[in-house]
């Protein structure tokens, strides 16, 4: 579908450089765990503490970007659709609760796997700090992917491609471009990555020209949406390693 006018390009690079370099910031605020308005992040209750408020910013942060997009959208003339989005209130309503009675089952799964199970503690200390770990951290998890799903896929593949593709990009050029501000969208995960052995920086390299791909050809974002729900998802299932 094509669109009366095209998106500023600064607001455009004003998300594609914008949002990464905050989501940065943010990992790196809360990676350090410092004071914030006073409160001692370490001397937080069990739900409280610096690892779930982690997930509390997270998921504000994501659904500020979701706020920034619509307003840049409104603004410039466009419609949901002409970014993917094509379902109705109603159906996007029924897509959430499909992933919830996903995401909870999967959930319920590895609860009564670790419940009937002795954890080797090593193990559990080994496995990566994105897998949550406790039964808490995995219900606010769940919240967690179902927003990064949505979101991730609104700003990197709907609105970046369609603005840059609304400026004569060439649509794969425009899969490339998004996939590499994706990457950084990720934090200091990502970051770590370029020092190290690079596999965060591939992995979500990848994805990104992966679901890049699938919209090209779609033309629509609730496939994309559905298979990156199950991707983050996936980390939970992590746990389930430290299993003797």
């Amino acid at each position: 579908m094509k669109t009366k006018t095209s998106i500023q390009l600064s607001k455009i690079l004003g998300v594609l450089i914008g949002f990464p370099i905050i989501a940065t910031l943010i990992s790196i605020l809360l990676s350090s765990q410092p004071v914030i308005s006073g409160i001692d992040l370490k001397s937080l209750n069990s739900f409280l503490d610096a690892y779930y408020l982690n997930y509390v910013l997270i998921i504000s942060w994501y659904l500020l970007q979701l706020y920034i997009i619509s307003k840049i959208l409104k603004d410039s003339n466009w419609s949901w659709s002409d970014i993917g989005i094509a379902l109705s209130k109603k159906k996007m309503i029924y897509s959430i609760m499909g992933y919830l009675i996903i995401a909870f089952g999967l959930l319920i799964f590895i609860e009564m796997a670790l419940a009937k199970s002795t954890i080797n503690i090593e193990k559990l200390n080994s496995i990566p700090s994105f897998s949550p770990k406790t039964t808490t951290a995995r219900v606010i998890f769940v919240f967690l992917a179902l927003v990064a799903g949505i979101v991730e896929e609104i700003v990197y593949r709907g609105f970046a491609i369609k603005s840059l593709m609304s400026h004569k990009v060439n649509k794969w050029l425009a899969v490339l471009i998004a996939s590499i501000p994706f990457i950084f969208q990720h934090g200091m995960r990502a970051i770590d990555s370029i020092t190290g052995n690079g596999i965060w920086v591939g992995w979500y390299f990848v994805w990104g020209i992966v679901f890049g791909v699938i919209f090209l050809f779609s033309k629509k974002l609730y496939i994309n949406i559905i298979i990156h729900w199950l991707v983050i998802l996936s980390a939970m299932v992590g746990i389930l390693q430290a299993i003797k």
